[in-house]
């Protein structure tokens, strides 16, 4: 059997799909009803500069939520619709105006860019909340007569003539009573707010409230006449003195007509913290790509903060999403701003992009743009990029790690801070060994020494540099590598003095280890300095690092990472080196102690080597604290004898 024709489609099938499936979140019918009448706005202000319709300079968009009678309109003063239009576009399903308009127009201007519907879907979307849609709509064509259509649950709908007497349309949404209860005043003052805050024409939110007589009445009695008077005669709307949107964002201007304080203004707009901006890239090209933008460069004074909602994406000024990480990567998430992008390839339900080739472009191109605003303000304002460093190192190292093209071009200004306060960039760091404390204030012991030895300590102390400096260390191939003050060196010189330590000694001090249950530790002779500790502890770089992101593993709670981890370890024995200092007498010290003596002073020498290390914890610093007492006590003594 050979058969053709056309797959039939019903309304009653398809419309659960367009109400429950087709958007992502249910407040997004408002964002694609009142782009509808941005669309109608815009083809109506096309017709007047063509000459086709007389001019008009009001457009508006009103949105008046009817509590007593549970409706919530949207109104607009666009093109309109005559009835042979309803029923081509509303009564056919993804039938959209645009390409009708387009191709009727299209040799005798461009509309078709400002425009925001493609799909002829949206309008379904009001069924997502209402249980009956009422059009009422009037052309801007003067000899065509008004229409009003109505459908409950979509499926079956009724024409006829409409009342408004001036072009537009109006949307009256009869709501659910489900949706009633939660589209208050203020929940859609959010929504608007949330997809609504840019869009290109003034909107007006406008709110009937419901009022009980007798309430009125006893406010009324409670004035004098005059003014009981007034209140009955006052309408219960609350009529709104501006719009609630912003039809002009900062990024339509370009960068030269825009001041300092303008830029700040506008990112308190869009993010109102509280929280000054450091500095912003604004976008605003026509090619090889449309987009517009700013991003902002906020204050990141935590290590890891939220990074939900950062980056606003919208498409002709109407909002899609926070974040998409197709066009923003997500180390730019740390960043703060908008981005217009008219030419997205959006999907039918306008959130997820279609055209990956061209989004890797957009997102390529982003990047760069933010790259090269990172070396402008380094070239122009090195002090005071410095001085801003404490709040970039976190976006700069992410993004390295995250982007190769963008760590190649902010590699050289990537700074490391020393514990003197003094900034070095990685382009002026030399091959070899680079000397790091997790903190100004640790490891001071190992710091003081290796600044005697003429190295450089840097201040490595956020929780990414961890994973930063083994990205450096891979990507220089070997030609640098990070070490803690307080590792073992792998490039320490021959010791004479240690040469000349017998094995009788070194035999004391490991039975006194022993004892103190201390043998752990690989026992090592080095000239470490005069002013050094008697003894240090070492660990080598590589077993440190595990320990450290082990700790990390454990403060985010990845079970399965931490169990993972722990089994490497075990295989791999992580032997600590205890490091003997020549230059200390204190080999010599210990041939004149009797046995008790000598283990305590080895006890004490061990848990200042810990304390150095800031690892002395609990019972041992007790201890710890006992035999200072008692050395202290003991050489008070011999100092008055």
């Amino acid at each position: 059997m050979n058969k053709k024709g056309k797959i039939s489609v019903t309304t009653e099938n398809i419309f659960p799909i367009i109400r429950q499936w087709l958007y992502s979140s249910q407040d997004i019918f408002l964002r694609e009803i009142v782009s509808n009448g941005v669309d109608a706005i815009t083809k109506r202000q096309h017709l007047a500069n063509i000459g086709q319709i007389d001019e008009f300079d009001n457009p508006r968009i009103d949105i008046v939520l009817d509590q007593k009678n549970q409706t919530l309109t949207v109104s607009d003063n666009g093109i309109g619709m005559t009835a042979e239009e309803v029923d081509n576009y509303i009564n056919e399903i993804a039938y959209s105006g645009l390409v009708d308009f387009v191709e009727k127009y299209q040799k005798e201007g461009d509309p078709k860019s400002q425009i925001i519907g493609h799909f002829g879907l949206g309008f379904y979307s009001a069924f997502m909340v209402a249980d009956k849609v009422e059009i009422q709509t009037k052309s801007c064509f003067t000899d065509q007569p008004a229409v009003h259509w109505q459908s409950e649950e979509g499926i079956e709908f009724e024409m006829t003539q409409g009342q408004r007497d001036e072009s537009g349309t109006d949307i009256i949404m009869h709501l659910t009573e489900d949706a009633a209860k939660q589209y208050t005043e203020f929940e859609l003052r959010s929504i608007i707010r949330k997809y609504c805050q840019f869009m290109q024409y003034p909107i007006y939110f406008n709110v009937l409230r419901e009022q009980d007589e007798a309430d009125k009445t006893e406010k009324a009695e409670s004035q004098t006449e005059k003014a009981a008077d007034e209140l009955k005669e006052t309408e219960t709307e609350q009529k709104t003195e501006k719009p609630i949107n912003n039809p002009n964002p900062l990024w339509n201007k370009r960068p030269a007509q825009v001041e300092k304080q303008e830029y700040k203004d506008f990112y308190y707009e869009v993010f109102p913290d509280g929280k000054e901006p450091l500095f912003w890239v604004h976008l605003n090209l026509d090619y090889p790509f449309r987009v517009k933008g700013i991003l902002y460069f906020p204050k990141l004074d935590l290590q890891y903060e939220r990074l939900e909602g950062r980056i606003k994406v919208f498409y002709n000024q109407v909002y899609v999403a926070d974040n998409i990480p197709e066009i923003i990567p997500e180390f730019l998430f740390l960043l703060r701003g908008c981005i217009d992008c008219p030419d997205l390839p959006l999907n039918v339900s306008r959130s997820f992009l279609q055209d990956d080739q061209y989004v890797r472009k957009l997102s390529a191109h982003i990047v760069k743009k933010v790259s090269d605003r990172l070396l402008e303000v380094y070239r122009k304002e090195t002090d005071q990029y410095k001085e801003w460093w404490q709040y970039l190192q976190l976006f700069v190292k992410y993004g390295m790690m995250s982007d190769q093209k963008f760590s190649e071009r902010v590699h050289d200004i990537a700074l490391l801070k020393d514990v003197s306060g003094e900034y070095t960039s990685l382009k002026d760091i030399a091959e070899g060994n680079i000397y790091y404390t997790p903190g100004e204030n640790e490891l001071s012991a190992y710091t003081a020494m290796a600044q005697q030895q003429g190295k450089t300590v840097y201040v490595l102390d956020q929780e990414i540099d961890l994973q930063w400096m083994s990205y450096l260390e891979f990507n220089s191939q070997g030609k640098i590598k990070f070490v803690r003050v307080d590792a073992e060196s792998e490039t320490e010189q021959p010791d004479e003095k240690a040469e000349k330590i017998g094995e009788e000694q070194k035999t004391v001090l490991a039975d006194l280890l022993k004892t103190l249950g201390a043998d752990q530790y690989e026992v090592k002779y080095q000239a470490s300095g005069s002013d050094s500790l008697p003894l240090l502890i070492r660990e080598s770089e590589e077993f440190r690092r595990i320990n450290d992101l082990l700790d990390q593993v454990k403060r985010s709670g990845d079970q399965q990472m931490l169990e993972s981890m722990e089994q490497m370890l075990q295989k791999d024995e992580n032997k600590l080196s205890l490091i003997v200092n020549t230059d200390q007498p204190l080999m010599e010290r210990l041939e004149t102690l009797n046995q008790d003596e000598a283990t305590n002073l080895i006890d004490y020498f061990l848990k200042l080597a810990k304390l150095g290390q800031d690892s002395l914890k609990g019972a041992e610093f007790i201890k710890f604290l006992e035999l200072s007492a008692k050395y202290a006590f003991e050489s008070t003594e011999r100092d008055k004898n």
